[in-house]
């Protein structure tokens, strides 16, 4: 086993499986900053592992953040690789970057990524990757359902809300009649829909200012095309853990295609949230600083205040236009 950038052998659905079914002690490994994919897809296949009579541990860089807790597996989600653990495998899910999976000091055990961003490192032993698909959940649900594998609610809801989360609720261009289909049989088997979408749209009043902060930043360049909006430290202090949500604001403005959400790192540290409508591969322009992700939503960091970070981001999205 080693963890090195274009080291994996792609492997299949099944041959993923297999490899699920061959091994026995799991160490599962999501991404800093986790989303609802990750989140969601790293409990559902903790609980389907034990389902299937193994032994598996969850662990992610940073907490799970409070608005994804509505998963009750969330609570068994560390932050740290437990001692005395003798671990036979390593999953990583909807992790492209090694990077992001933490300064944690990885077994020396055969690993597998289950992931469906395009610009995937390809780090692991082997990998199962689907680009096309919407989220890592919707790989996971498929590979679930063809095992006639039953799930528990929890285990619905995990993957039903992880599908949405990254389809913007069936609304983003990566929404298939795959996902839809996905999401139809997860309900059909218990997931609750209503109350993910309630837990999902509650907003504390720290929320709410925070809002407002980010809101009263918004500004364009090029006819309203390139719309940025700031989250700076207050607004960072009031509702960092969820940071990303708020890349909706800028995104939402009438006529942007690239749409920027600063985040307050540091006096010299600008973390950007990147969202396109149509065409902008915004995976490729976040790629430019360093970053990646999706061709319509991407990240990247840049090691300036937002004042030195802003040119120079402005200056290379333009060529996405």
């Amino acid at each position: 086993m080693s963890l090195a950038l274009n080291h994996a052998k792609e492997i299949t659905k099944e041959e993923a499986m297999a490899f699920l079914k061959s091994h026995n002690r799991f160490l599962l490994v999501g991404h800093e900053h986790p989303d609802g994919d990750d989140v969601g897809s790293i409990c559902a296949l903790h609980n389907v592992l034990l389902s299937m009579g193994k032994e598996a541990d969850m662990v992610l860089p940073d907490p799970v953040p409070q608005v994804y807790r509505l998963i009750k597996t969330t609570e068994l989600v560390h932050t740290f690789i437990p001692e005395g653990r003798d671990y036979d495998a390593l999953v990583f899910t909807d992790l492209g970057n090694l990077e992001r999976g933490g300064n944690f000091d990885f077994p020396d055990v055969d690993s597998l990524c289950i992931d469906h961003h395009r610009s995937n490192e390809r780090y692991t032993d082997y990998l199962y990757l689907q680009y096309k698909y919407a989220a890592t959940a919707e790989m996971l649900a498929e590979m679930f359902f063809d095992e006639n594998i039953r799930m528990d609610k929890d285990t619905c809801n995990a993957l039903y809300m992880a599908i949405g989360t990254d389809s913007g609720f069936f609304k983003f261009s990566c929404t298939s009649p795959h996902t839809l289909l996905m999401a139809s049989r997860l309900v059909a088997m218990g997931a609750d829909p209503s109350y993910i979408s309630n837990r999902l749209d509650e907003k504390t009043e720290e929320a709410m200012k925070c809002y407002q902060l980010v809101a009263g930043t918004v500004h364009s360049y090029d006819n309203g095309k390139i719309v940025i909006a700031y989250m700076g430290k207050e607004a960072m202090d009031l509702d960092g853990e969820n940071s990303d949500a708020y890349a909706s604001i800028p995104r939402c403005i009438k006529g942007c295609e690239i749409a920027a959400l600063f985040k307050y790192k540091g006096d010299r540290e600008t973390r950007i949230s990147l969202r396109s409508k149509d065409y902008a591969n915004v995976g490729e322009l976040a790629a430019e600083f360093g970053g990646g992700g999706h061709w319509k939503a991407s990240g990247c960091t840049i090691h300036d205040s937002f004042e030195g970070a802003e040119p120079l981001f402005v200056k290379a999205a333009e060529k996405y236009l």
